[in-house]
């Protein structure tokens, strides 16, 4: 890893972004403390973090991990791993805590079965329930969820936003999901071989990305050149145009267009159709429409502004 520089704000959440090998794994590592830096320096509440050369037990006392490896006490009850997690809090509270999480990971029915008799799947949702019975100053999370359901993972991350805002802790996730960094994010940060080549608000990396490579982590982008433009519209853009899908819409007469188009196929992706188009230059295009258009219609586009 090399020229990295991270800065994160109580109460937020940054989403690193990259393919697998892009060195996200080991960011995450060295920000806890399990790996050495051969060079510069990470703090937390500007006190150092310091890795495995200097601590006997690597890992921070204020920072959770929460990655795809799980642990969980074999001979205890589910209950009894959460309660383990909320060593010198009153049973009111251990209590209270626990039946939140066994209810949040469909584990209530399992409260006093013994983690050795659970199936896999079982015991990868009573480890995230011991990683969230408390929340840290800075949770890490690698990945964790992506062996769950759409539907629990979306509860998960709901319930992991609400915690963070009210005690103004901080997270750090990483993913190779672009929905999920654009969804619950409020910063992204995209890596690729070992280094952050772009990182900021949401929408400012999604819609102003450096470059097509860095388009292209976080979904469906358009190429727009002068070309593919109508003639009286061609000079209110740059030669070359990175547009996303959702920015280019239909009109129903020239006006006010910007290009012209035929569709050439529809996709229904469970919330929108994704309309393929072609220019008048050849070029193809991607954007979504409430319904499914008629083949070889002729269309009239405007590009918004993000």
């Amino acid at each position: 890893m090399r020229d990295i520089s991270l800065q994160l704000e109580p109460g937020t959440f940054l989403a690193i972004v990259g393919k697998s090998g892009s060195g996200k794994t080991t960011l995450l590592k060295c920000i806890y403390g399990l790996e050495d830096l051969p060079a510069g320096t990470i703090t937390l509440d500007e006190e150092p973090v310091l890795g495995p050369a200097y601590h006997l037990m690597p890992g921070h006392e204020d920072m959770k991990l929460v990655s795809q490896d799980y642990y969980v006490l074999e001979n205890h009850t589910v209950a009894e791993n959460i309660f383990d997690k909320l060593i010198g809090y009153t049973n009111e509270v251990k209590e209270k805590r626990a039946k939140k999480l066994l209810h949040l990971l469909e584990l209530e029915a399992l409260r006093d079965t013994r983690a050795k008799h659970l199936s896999s799947g079982q015991k990868q949702r009573v480890a995230i329930a011991r990683a969230l019975a408390i929340i840290p100053k800075l949770l890490l999370l690698d990945e964790p969820f992506s062996n769950l359901d759409k539907l629990l993972s979306d509860k998960l991350f709901a319930f992991i936003l609400k915690e963070v805002k009210q005690s103004k802790s901080s997270v750090i996730l990483i993913t190779h999901v672009a929905e999920e960094a654009l969804k619950y994010a409020d910063y992204i940060a995209v890596m690729d071989e070992g280094r952050i080549l772009q990182q900021g608000e949401k929408w400012q990396v999604y819609y102003h990305p450096k470059n097509s490579r860095l388009a292209g982590l976080l979904g469906h982008y358009n190429i727009i050149r002068n070309g593919d433009l109508l003639k009286k519209r061609a000079a209110r853009f740059p030669s070359k145009l990175l547009v996303r899908a959702d920015k280019l819409k239909v009109l129903s007469a020239a006006e006010q267009a910007d290009l012209e188009c035929v569709v050439t196929g529809n996709v229904f992706n469970g919330k929108c159709v994704e309309v393929s188009a072609e220019t008048s230059s050849g070029h193809d295009l991607l954007f979504y429409h409430a319904k499914a258009l008629p083949l070889n219609k002729k269309l009239f586009c405007k590009i918004e502004r993000p």
